[in-house]
């Protein structure tokens, strides 16, 4: 008999029906509330769980070290707390729903969005930025972020919407050489038109 695994929804169309429509046009989207409202982010998380998911995602898929070190003006070491930060948070989330419900207690993703997602142009849809870093760059900029999230305890990493076969490819050979007993799913995001992208 197989077994269906149930995802959470939209981390940030959660968050912003408790309230915070202004991550939309953040440039660090959903991963702002890591710094000013945690509990919010929890809050969210325990929604999920308490509706069922047996995954959740954490809120760092636009977090990086540089866009935090950028936008919030913490250190570099303090951008990578508040990634570890997003994983600590489902976490609580899992084990508070477990205790409240009785239930076994839910698994966390940490989720890995593609470079573009920093860059708030949405090119982590259309892929344009891919030609100007090289893979040295690429993978650079991606270690420091799955680190953090798999030191913090992730179950597994959610790669998401990534545009371009190459980045999917450079974090996978990532993980299989720095991270070996990491487990993920990867996700992209596809051009079926000149006018339309699909999440798959």
């Amino acid at each position: 008999m197989s077994t269906i695994t149930i995802l959470d929804g939209g981390t940030a169309t959660e968050l912003v029906r408790l309230g915070f429509p202004a991550i939309n046009s953040d440039p660090l989207w959903s991963a702002r509330l890591l710094h000013t409202n945690p509990e919010a982010v929890k809050q969210a998380h325990r929604n999920f769980f308490t509706k069922g998911s047996d995954i959740v995602v954490t809120a760092s898929y636009q977090a990086s070290v540089a866009g935090f070190v950028e936008h919030l003006g913490v250190t570099e070491e303090g951008a990578v707390l508040l990634i570890k930060r997003s994983v600590h948070l489902a976490r609580q989330a899992a084990d508070e729903v477990s205790k409240d419900l009785g239930c076994k207690n839910g698994r966390v993703a940490g989720s890995v969005g593609p470079y573009g997602a920093c860059l708030h142009d949405g090119s982590e849809y259309t892929g344009n930025y891919i030609e100007g870093l090289s893979d040295k760059e690429l993978q650079a900029w991606h270690r420091p972020r799955i680190g953090a999230l798999l030191e913090a305890g992730a179950d597994l990493l959610a790669i998401e919407t990534i545009p371009c076969q190459r980045e999917a490819e450079l974090v996978v050979k990532l993980l299989e050489c720095e991270f070996p007993s990491s487990q993920a799913w990867v996700t992209f995001s596809c051009k079926v038109s000149d006018r339309d992208c699909w999440n798959l």
